[in-house]
């Protein structure tokens, strides 16, 4: 019986980080982004994600700035590593908040705490 549990137990908790894991699939907006808990003064419809189920994602932001990689989810924590450019360690920012339409992430850049406020599209 303590078997049967355990294992009941363990498929519960597989499955629900297998579902977390599928709502970042998509491509995701941004509608706010914060540093140090201002608004950035910059357009954020510039900035965005796209997940896919290859766990390969794009990423665009403002002036430009394109990169795309690998990523991987995990206990609240968002891994991406560029592979467009040779040298990039792995990023490692904090899901705040993941619903099948929003998504929160919060990091740091440069010694300040960025927050990231993004609305799925597809």
């Amino acid at each position: 019986m303590r078997i049967l549990i355990f294992s009941l137990l363990f498929f519960l908790v597989s499955s629900c980080g297998e579902r977390e894991d599928l709502l970042l699939l998509g491509e995701w907006q941004a509608t706010s982004v914060q540093e140090n808990g201002d608004s950035l003064r910059l357009d954020p419809t510039q900035v965005g994600f796209v997940f896919k189920p290859d766990n390969r994602y794009t990423f665009r932001s403002t002036l430009r700035y394109k990169e795309a990689g690998t990523w991987r989810y995990a206990e609240g924590l968002l891994m991406a590593k560029d592979t467009t450019r040779q040298g990039i360690a792995e990023r490692v920012v904090a899901v705040e908040k993941l619903t099948p339409d929003s998504l929160e992430i919060r990091m740091l850049a440069e010694g300040k705490e960025q927050r990231l406020v993004l609305l799925k599209e597809k």
